[in-house]
């Protein structure tokens, strides 16, 4: 479950062969049933299935605990329909894109304004190797925050972002059994059991036997319509303000302080709002689809 620090890249075959058996023994959520279910209506529309291989499977799905078994269940069915081969979106993939957006190209753009010499006599090869130098300084620290995450995925995506702190470690555990309760990957009674251990434990290998046959990532909650709402509030309250400020045009330092926050407020905000609606939108088009 967790890689070690002598772990080696593997060629991008048996990569994906290595990441299929690891999914193989993980826990399967509802979500996951209710779409092989769906497989198999489909199959059974086309001919593939009789009724009583279609009852027979139904019933075989609703019993299956892990990846594997839910994988031999539709083994002789095409990719094309079981879906195999299309990996699980991210549900905060819009986000994260429109926070990479504000900082390769918004961010650098504000910071160039902010350092450039004032008075009248700056030039376009002034205002043009200061933007190279800001954009570049950003586009680097960028690609090494990004490869220091990577390298320190292995470590800490498999143990659930587990912290130092262990009072903390058990609380994210907890929170990621939580997790998987909800989504049916564990009974009521399996949950109680493993809840029940976890103020128990006393090391690393304790907790991590615990969520073992459970996926990553099951602590993190997905975008809410809120958070939308949220920042559709925010986008409009700083352009109320900085509307009121130029109809006003008050001459003091505060408003203009106030009407540099509202601007990068309009920067910001309204792109990655923008971002968490695309992922909402997902998500209510992902459950539709599985009613």
């Amino acid at each position: 479950m967790i890689a070690g620090p002598g772990s080696h890249e593997m060629p991008g075959h048996e990569a994906a062969a290595a990441e299929s058996r690891n999914r193989d023994g993980l826990r399967t959520s509802h979500d996951d049933r209710e779409q092989v279910i769906g497989t198999l209506k489909t199959a059974f529309l086309q001919g593939r299935l009789t009724e009583e291989e279609l009852g027979v499977r139904a019933g075989q799905v609703y019993a299956s605990r892990t990846y594997a078994e839910l994988a031999g269940i539709t083994a002789d069915i095409p990719d094309e329909l079981t879906g195999r081969a299309r990996a699980r979106r991210d549900p905060w993939r819009a986000t994260k894109i429109a926070w990479r957006v504000e900082y390769s190209v918004f961010l650098p753009g504000i910071v160039t304004i902010l350092v450039l010499p004032g008075g009248p006599h700056i030039t376009g090869a002034e205002i043009g190797l200061v933007g190279t130098v800001v954009y570049l300084l950003f586009w680097i620290l960028g690609i090494a925050m990004m490869v220091t995450s990577r390298r320190s995925k292995s470590t800490l995506e498999d143990r659930e972002q587990l912290h130092a702190a262990h009072a903390v470690a058990r609380d994210q555990v907890l929170r990621v059994l939580e997790g998987a309760l909800a989504q049916g990957r564990l009974t009521e009674e399996e949950h109680r059991e493993r809840s029940a251990l976890v103020p128990t434990s006393r090391c690393w290998t304790d907790l991590d036997a615990l969520i073992a046959d459970l996926p990553a990532g099951l602590a993190t909650q997905p975008p809410k319509a809120r958070d939308v709402r949220a920042g559709v509030c925010v986008s409009a309250g700083a352009a109320s303000v900085l509307a009121a400020l130029v109809l006003l045009s008050p001459d003091n330092m505060l408003a203009f302080l106030l009407a540099l926050l509202c601007l990068a407020t309009l920067v910001v905000v309204p792109v990655v709002t923008a971002g968490l609606w695309a992922d909402v939108r997902h998500q209510k088009k992902r459950s539709r689809r599985r009613r």
